[in-house]
């Protein structure tokens, strides 16, 4: 995890953190959010351009 996606790391922990303490539709509302404010990030096209010509876990991400 320490060369991966920092970005979506912390919005993974985020979205666990905050929905243990809310219903699902309301935990469902803050994921939807956080991985919705992924798509305009930096990492996001990397990860995803990187997925497509490498396959999965070859990627370096910058962190933006």
């Amino acid at each position: 995890f320490a060369n991966g996606p920092a970005l979506a790391l912390a919005a993974a922990k985020r979205a666990v953190d905050a929905g243990t303490d809310c219903s699902l539709r309301d935990g469902l509302a803050i994921e939807r959010e956080l991985f919705a404010g992924l798509f305009a990030t930096e990492d996001r096209a990397t990860g995803m351009r990187s997925f497509v010509e490498s396959g999965p876990g070859k990627a370096s991400f910058a962190g933006r």
